[in-house]
């Protein structure tokens, strides 16, 4: 089998702005969390703001096979990042790409004509303990900085999660691992029904950090916020907080025996912190620890 599968993600018919944000808006709404109502309010909005935005806006959808678990590393120049783990996708990982040219109302032809200059890859990467999906976003066009990709991605297993973008929120869902995530201006949130034993890296600023995870997780918790607060929820565990440096934006605290650490940072917004029984039991739209 060779060390790696590299696709380049082919280009899907272009829904037009204002139709799309209509026929979004009326669909019955799925979600952006990790239900099907979330998902769809959330689709919904994107097109809605794409409408008004005078943005071109293009689907792409590709599928590449899966064997069991796998690492998911994401690099894109703007956008959400969303990555759904136990989903019944029978083998695959399924991947959504919305891909946006935001030159505005007067522009749209020449946004229309962009839309080629961003290029989506995905591989699948062998050779490690488990297969690493791969996928990268980027744009050639000289104002690159008018265009913008919402990726989706399912999958059936997903263990450790590394994701950089910018001007986007990230959402993990079921990571059996750790996760390495790098944004600005977008809520970030890891959700997980699993006890999460290693390192998890969160740097964001503009928007909430939530991690909600299932008790029997452990590390050392080094959490810093400037402009913003703590808040925090532990069901169990040895739970060791006191620390003269702790107040409501700066948490230094200990949650079992474990070697790993939690290293969350944002600016001007909250960091909430759940290890708890039921952490899949909000969806997107809510944000109490």
């Amino acid at each position: 089998m060779p060390a790696s599968r590299t696709f380049r993600l082919p280009v899907g018919p272009v829904i037009p702005g204002a139709c799309a944000a209509v026929l979004w808006a009326i669909l019955p709404a799925g979600c952006a969390g990790h239900s099907p109502v979330e998902r769809g309010i959330d689709r919904g909005a994107t097109a809605l703001q794409a409408a008004f935005d005078g943005a071109e806006r293009e689907e792409r959808h590709y599928a590449l096979p899966v064997d069991g678990i796998v690492d998911v590393d994401v690099e894109t120049f703007t956008g959400d990042v969303v990555i759904r783990g136990g989903r019944p996708t029978e083998g695959q990982a399924l991947m959504t790409v919305d891909v946006l040219a935001r030159h505005g109302h007067e522009r749209k032809d020449e946004a229309q004509a962009s839309l080629k200059d961003v290029e989506v890859r995905a591989e699948i990467v062998r050779g490690g303990d488990v297969p690493r999906l791969v996928l990268r976003g980027t744009t050639s066009h000289d104002e690159g900085f008018l265009h913008r990709t919402e990726i989706d991605i399912e999958l059936p297993e997903v263990r450790r999660v590394r994701v950089r973008t910018r001007e986007g929120k990230v959402q993990v869902y079921e990571n059996r691992g750790g996760c390495d995530i790098l944004t600005t201006d977008g809520e970030v949130r890891m959700f997980t029904p699993w006890a999460i034993t290693e390192d998890v890296t969160i740097v964001n600023r503009g928007a909430d950090i939530v991690v909600r995870a299932f008790n029997g997780t452990c590390g050392t918790f080094d959490v810093e916020c400037v402009n913003g607060r703590v808040a925090t929820r532990v069901e169990s565990g040895d739970w060791r907080i006191l620390d003269r440096r702790n107040d409501h934006d700066t948490l230094h605290a200990r949650l079992g025996n474990c070697a790993n650490r939690f290293l969350l940072r944002n600016v001007d917004a909250a960091v909430l912190v759940s290890i708890v029984d039921d952490p899949m039991e909000y969806g997107s739209l809510f944000n109490h620890p």
